[in-house]
């Protein structure tokens, strides 16, 4: 059985890790942001574009919505962009229940190919998939003298704990 209270913690946990590479970036410009890097997406910019877009496409399947592509441009600020993705993303997991978090979820990838899963199982993965994204994004920081610091899930338990 999934454990909601849990799910809740990861999310939490995500905003967290997530607000340390905001602060990171607190500064630069688009274009500094934009500026071609050794990476896998290219660029910062396209790193945080795809830690975004990945939760806002996870959380339009898990609410039959229709989702946004991963190349979809990103106005504004950042900061205003994963605010409102966090408080989205809060919001989902606030309500559930242990059962609600053991449903399965019907969805079809970016390729349209159908696939089912747990719910519970779904949220963890978007949460470890921003882990891996946001570590590829805090090297890049730390080669530009910006790191985020620690982001492990046990510094931020040792951050909301004490």
């Amino acid at each position: 059985m999934a454990d909601s209270t849990q799910l809740r913690t990861l999310v939490a946990y995500n905003q967290w890790a997530n607000e340390k590479i905001l602060k990171s970036i607190d500064g630069m410009t688009r274009e500094e942001l934009a500026k071609p890097v050794d990476a896998y997406f290219g660029s910062l910019e396209k790193n945080l574009q795809h830690i975004l877009l990945a939760t806002r496409i996870w959380l339009a399947r898990w609410k039959s919505e229709p989702s946004p592509k991963l190349d979809e441009p990103i106005a504004g600020p950042w900061r205003d962009a994963y605010a409102a993705t966090h408080d989205e993303f809060g919001k989902f997991v606030e309500p559930l229940t242990d059962t609600d978090a053991d449903r399965v979820v019907h969805y079809r990838n970016t390729k349209g190919e159908p696939f089912q899963m747990v719910l519970a199982q779904l949220v963890a993965h978007v949460v470890n998939h921003g882990t891996h994204h946001r570590a590829e994004t805090g090297m890049l920081l730390e080669r530009l003298g910006r790191s985020p610091g620690d982001m492990d899930f046990v510094y931020y338990l040792l951050a909301t704990t004490r």
